[in-house]
């Protein structure tokens, strides 16, 4: 909860507690590989602020989701995993803020929770998120998890060894390849890793980041497409193209205010992709 004061002026006594604006997903899911969902949050007043609130992701939940998993039609549950985040921010727990009127979009990979041999089929999900003393949880949404086909069951067992050395989806793609390996320059739509794969490209691909293609960002589409666009923002502002940035900022901050925070990193010199690419390029000439 927020420690000062002038985060809440003119709200009722009492500290601000978290509401789920939104969860985003996709309709059907590939067993094995990222299962990724989107959620948005506030402060459920408008003129309050929360501080130190864990921050889950793409790259790693910081213990702060749980989901339920239950069988569509006959209700039985088959997973129940509770958060248990430590917001412990010396100890390098991801936090950030909920500034006054200000939302935040976490695309997450809840992948981790399921039990090896789930069976395919339909089911709903639940997503909870808990930022302490504060628990949210999102509607039942109705996903499909499909068994992979036979290229996808090669590709799972080709990457298993990586998999298992990184420790999780997220791991993998934040991490530089093994022993210096080519990145996949290219991704098909559809492909269950794109996002993860998108992002591997962009942080650990062989040509600069100005030099990157827009187009390969066209395969980001359903839960991912509020991140392609800034994605985009972060490609325009690599290239000195200050007038295409801006125009990619004002849209996120219109259609996917939740994002904010990314265009604001960007415009401070703080993109997480650059940053990754600034120490690759100190590691190479040094």
């Amino acid at each position: 909860m927020s420690d000062n004061p002038a985060c809440n002026e003119g709200e009722p006594a009492g500290p601000p507690g978290l509401a789920l604006r939104s969860i985003d997903h996709d309709r059907r899911y590939v067993l094995g590989f990222p299962l990724h969902v989107a959620i948005t949050v506030c402060a459920d007043r408008p003129g309050a602020c929360i501080r130190r609130l864990p921050r889950a992701s793409w790259a790693g939940s910081a213990g702060a989701i749980g989901v339920r998993l239950t069988r569509a039609g006959s209700g039985e549950e088959v997973v129940r995993t509770e958060p248990s985040p430590v917001v412990v921010r010396e100890l390098g727990t991801p936090v950030f803020l909920l500034s006054p009127g200000a939302c935040r979009r976490m695309l997450i990979d809840v992948s981790s929770h399921l039990p090896s041999g789930l069976e395919p089929g339909h089911y709903t999900l639940v997503i909870i998120y808990v930022g302490p003393p504060d628990r949210v949880e999102s509607p039942p949404v109705p996903i499909e998890l499909a068994a992979p086909d036979l290229e996808e069951q090669r590709e799972l067992q080709r990457l298993a060894p990586e998999i298992a050395r990184a420790g999780s989806w997220g791991r993998w793609t934040s991490l530089p390849p093994d022993g210096g390996a080519p990145v996949d320059t290219r991704v098909d739509p559809g492909d269950p890793l794109r996002f993860n794969r998108v992002l591997r490209y962009l942080m650990y691909g062989p040509e600069s980041l100005c030099d990157v293609d827009p187009a390969v960002l066209d395969v980001l589409d359903g839960v991912y497409a509020p991140e392609a666009h800034a994605l985009r923002a972060e490609l325009h502002a690599a290239r000195g193209d200050a007038a295409r940035f801006v125009e990619q900022a004002e849209r996120i901050r219109s259609t996917y205010p939740g994002l904010a925070w990314w265009i604001e990193r960007i415009e401070a010199g703080q993109s997480e992709i650059g940053f990754v690419r600034e120490c690759r390029a100190r590691l190479r000439g040094g």
